[in-house]
């Protein structure tokens, strides 16, 4: 029997809208876009700005090494990281009607400590008042789909794996957390992931 709810933020609570910023405040597009987003979003380096063992410097200082001849435009990004996700007008509703109906409703996310706090001080993630807990990438330096951030959790919120699904955009996290005996549902749009949602929450 599920009582838990978990959710990932980025494309599935707020749009993870890192292509806005590149278009409209950086105006890059074609062979700039391409070279700048494999410099960052689509580097290992921001799997460590997620993880936040190493400074926002040392972060930035990577992404520039990784495309020098954008740096400057790489670090101009950096200062708008406090929008790289933006709320689907659903998720607020979505969460309270959960709670509404008697689940407890966690937040599992990777997110960098600067981007996330910035984020909360820009008025996004209204939806992070209504749950029962979270636990963001950059608290543990851990990032999906380690283990650890699973375990992690589980652990914290006193959490069984057998009464929990969670909700992610990427396989290869919904996997993660099926090793930790956690159901999962690759989520893809709303709709769907509502009726994927409730088919298990009727066994």
């Amino acid at each position: 029997m599920i009582k838990n709810i978990i959710f990932d933020i980025g494309n599935v609570l707020g749009h993870f809208c890192w292509e806005k910023i590149f278009h409209e405040k950086l105006g890059v597009d074609g062979e700039v876009f391409d070279k700048m987003a494999k410099a960052t979003t689509r580097s290992n380096m921001w799997n460590e700005f997620d993880r936040s063992l190493m400074s926002d410097e040392e972060i930035i200082e990577g992404c520039c090494n990784n495309c020098p001849e954008y740096a400057d435009k790489i670090r101009e990004f950096f200062k708008y990281v406090g929008e790289v996700v933006m709320d689907y007008d659903y998720s607020e509703e979505w969460i309270k009607s959960l709670k509404n109906r008697g689940y407890r409703v966690y937040i599992l996310s990777n997110y960098g400590r600067t981007s996330f706090n910035k984020c909360l001080e820009n008025g996004h993630m209204g939806f992070i008042k209504h749950v029962d807990g979270k636990l963001i990438s950059y608290e543990v330096c851990k990032v999906k789909p380690e283990p650890e951030i699973y375990e992690e959790l589980l652990r914290r919120f006193e959490l069984n794996p057998s009464e929990c699904v969670f909700l992610d955009d990427r396989a290869e996290n919904i996997a993660g957390a099926e090793k930790c005996g956690i159901k999962g549902i690759l989520f893809t749009d709303y709709e769907k992931a509502c009726q994927e949602l409730e088919k298990i929450l009727a066994n």
